[in-house]
């Protein structure tokens, strides 16, 4: 996987300056440039800065994150796992330990979230792995993204979203709001006795 010489640069906490001179010091290479000379750095290598020579480095460690929104989508997150193992294997990486949820995004009570970030916080991984952003979170990934950073570790979606104009990303969260809520109130009907 490509990036840019902007993402490159913020995985590795440096100027955009600073990866053209590593590059004229032969530090750190471009895998390529595009037909308008613009770099694109492999995503492995931006995430492991300059060239690191000599054996016996240790792999960095990952946590995976799936996610689904319902019990009848289980195929879909063991789909998700398998996906997180090969993209960590072809990394280089190590898998830590790999959490999961059968709940909604806008459900905060989630307990793999929980976990996930409760290890976040006491081992500092190099990064937390997801299929696409919005598996960790409907609502609110920029905050979760923050608390991770500060213990410098990134949040990496395997897939980008696909592109949708403001009207129908604003229309999206409205569908996921109303379905959200209205799986809420069935849940709490069916939860409550009919009166004698």
């Amino acid at each position: 996987m490509l990036v840019r010489i902007g993402i490159a640069a913020k995985l590795q906490g440096v100027s955009a300056s600073t990866l053209r001179r590593w590059e004229k010091e032969e530090k750190l290479l471009p895998e390529r440039r595009t037909r308008g000379g613009h770099r694109r750095y492999i995503l492995v290598q931006a995430m492991n800065g300059e060239k690191e020579k000599g054996e016996g480095r240790q792999k960095k460690i990952v946590l995976g994150y799936a996610r689904v929104s319902a019990a009848k989508q289980r195929k879909e997150l063991q789909n998700q796992k398998e996906q997180m193992q090969k993209f960590v294997e072809q990394q280089g990486w190590k898998m830590g330990k790999m959490f999961a949820d059968i709940a909604s995004g806008m459900n905060e009570q989630r307990k793999g979230l929980q976990n996930l970030l409760n290890e976040v916080a006491t081992t500092s991984p190099f990064a937390v792995i997801c299929t696409y952003e919005d598996r960790l979170a409907r609502f609110g990934t920029k905050v979760i993204k923050h608390y991770c950073q500060t213990f410098s570790t990134n949040i990496i979606a395997m897939h980008k979203e696909l592109q949708t104009t403001k009207e129908e990303k604003l229309i999206e969260d409205m569908i996921a709001l109303v379905t959200s809520f209205a799986g809420r109130l069935h849940r709490q009907r069916r939860g409550k006795t009919p009166p004698n």
